[in-house]
C-alpha cells in the first residue's frame, strides 16, 4: 500500500495515468532483475547473503533510474 500511496501523495491523480503509460517499462524490467541477480551470484562465488544484498541494490537502482528517466 505504501508503494502506491507515495506517488498519489506527490503526483495526486495523475498517478494513475503514469502507471497506464509506463507499466510495460516496469514490467520489462523484471526479467533483467532476474537475470542480473542469476549473474550476480555466480559472480559472487554463490554466497547467498551478498548476492541478495547486492541484488536488491542493483534492481531498486534499476528501478529508480527508470522511473527518473520517465518523469523526465
Amino acid at each position: 500500500m505504501l508503494a502506491l500511496g507515495i506517488p498519489f501523495l506527490i503526483y495526486g491523480g495523475n498517478t494513475l495515468f503514469f502507471f497506464l503509460y509506463t507499466w510495460p517499462f516496469f514490467l520489462a524490467l523484471m526479467p533483467v532483475a532476474v537475470v542480473v541477480g542469476i549473474a550476480l551470484h555466480s559472480l559472487l562465488n554463490g554466497k547467498l547473503l551478498y548476492s541478495t544484498v547486492v541484488t536488491i541494490v542493483t534492481v531498486v537502482l534499476m528501478f529508480g533510474l527508470l522511473f527518473l528517466w520517465l518523469m523526465g
